[in-house]
This record gives C-alpha cells, sequence and structure tokens, in this order.
C-alpha cells in the first residue's frame, strides 16, 4: 500500500484535550482532524470541500523527536488574553495554553484513490497555504516528502503514536526490561471528521483514541502497518 510520508518540524505547537478549559492542555500528538486540517491547507481546500472530499482520507503520525538530536521535547505555558460579554460591558480574561517545544514527527496519509495521493502528495511539495498544526500561527517545517510502501502487520510493538481502540479491551503487553521509564497511555473520546454547513462546523464520527507517548505496548491486532522503521495504526 502507497502512502505519503512527511517528516514535519515545529517550534511551539498544541492540539488541544477539548475537556480542559481554563487551562488548555495538550495532546502529545495531532489527532486526525488536525492531521486532515494540514492536508486541507496544502492544497488550498475551504472547510467544506475539505470534510467532504477528505472524510475517508487514513492518517497516521509518529513521534520521532526521540531519535533526532532534540532527545526529547520540553513544555510550556502561554497566557492567551482574550475578551468576553457580560450583559452589556465587554471584559478581558486570561487562559493558560499548554505547547509542546520543538516536537517532530513522521505523518502518514493513505487516500482511497492514486490519483488523490498524487494530487496530495504535489501539494504538499508546493503548498496553497502556510502549513501548521495546531491554532494557525503554530507553522511547521516539512523536512521531507515521500511516497512510502506500508507493509500491514498481525501483530506489533506500538509507541509513540496513535491508536484507534482502548489497548485494554484489545489486551497488550510491556516490555518493562526495555523500558526504564513509561507512562499510562491517554485515552480520548473525539471526532473523526467534521460536517460543515453554512460557515458552522459540527463534530461527528466520535472515536475512541489512545496516546502512547513514552510508552511502548506489544499488540497482537490485524490493522497496523510498518514503514520498515515505524509502527502504527491507520486513523
Amino acid at each position: 500500500m502507497d502512502a505519503i510520508r512527511l517528516h514535519v518540524r515545529g517550534l511551539l505547537n498544541s492540539y488541544r484535550d477539548p475537556k480542559t478549559h481554563k487551562i488548555h492542555r495538550t495532546f502529545p500528538f495531532p489527532p486526525r482532524t488536525t492531521l486532515i486540517g494540514l492536508a486541507g491547507a496544502a492544497m488550498g481546500l475551504s472547510e467544506d470541500i475539505l470534510w467532504k472530499e477528505f472524510n475517508d482520507l487514513k492518517v497516521a503520525v509518529v513521534d520521532v523527536t526521540k531519535d533526532t538530536i532534540l532527545h526529547g521535547i520540553g513544555r510550556t505555558d502561554d497566557l492567551v488574553r482574550y475578551k468576553k460579554y457580560k450583559d452589556t460591558t465587554i471584559e478581558s480574561s486570561i487562559f493558560v495554553r499548554e505547547l509542546i517545544y520543538k516536537p517532530e514527527y513522521m505523518v502518514y496519509y493513505v487516500p482511497n484513490q492514486k490519483s488523490t495521493l498524487e494530487k496530495l502528495y504535489n501539494a504538499f511539495l508546493n503548498p496553497r497555504f502556510a502549513l501548521s498544526l495546531g491554532r494557525d500561527d503554530e507553522l511547521i517545517i516539512l523536512y521531507k516528502v515521500e511516497i512510502v510502501n506500508l507493509i500491514p502487520l498481525e501483530a506489533g510493538e506500538y509507541g509513540e503514536t496513535i491508536v484507534p481502540f482502548n489497548p485494554a479491551i484489545e489486551g497488550f503487553n510491556i516490555d518493562i526490561n526495555n523500558q526504564k521509564y513509561f507512562e499510562p497511555y491517554n485515552l480520548a473520546t473525539l471526532p473523526s471528521t467534521f460536517i460543515s454547513k453554512n460557515g458552522m462546523r459540527t463534530p461527528s464520527g466520535l472515536q475512541t483514541y489512545a496516546f502512547l507517548k513514552n510508552l511502548k505496548i506489544y499488540i497482537k491486532k490485524d490493522g497496523g502497518f510498518t514503514d520498515g522503521k515505524y509502527n502504527f495504526f491507520l486513523l
């Protein structure tokens, strides 16, 4: 199976956990809808067209920061000021937004048609809009764009990625001898797409995702893929 693989680097990026409010916590990796938005920016698609054309687009992400000279990522907080209406007056308030410092990812795209793969590949080589992950000003650098072959896996070790299920339900193993430090995975129920109509965007297709940050687990389950170096599930 052919896929587009992007090697991307950011400076300060964030992917808000919608359950957080006064302090906007970030997921460790961009979720599915953020990755599809990145493809839409490359092709210059409007919101209405994006979620119709790319509703079936398969994506995946692997955090490769630890494989680079950065040797891990950092976190910081940003104070954001906003205005809110109260009766007939306008008041100012602030919230804290968590940011990831210098993240680096491998991002994968698998369109359902070869013609779409070629269009998307060329779009990433010459993007129509500035590319960002997170807010509009959280820009990224495309270090490399290439087409790779994905090999299906019946079982494998997965880490620093997102899987579209709860590992506890599927069953998994951890090799604690090779992991001196690991964290529990983070479960989240998020939209897999949006319905855009008359300028309004409505979440749709709620799906359970597990964010495997600082954790490697062995899963015996069909549906995984490898590019020869990284293992992941398509979202």
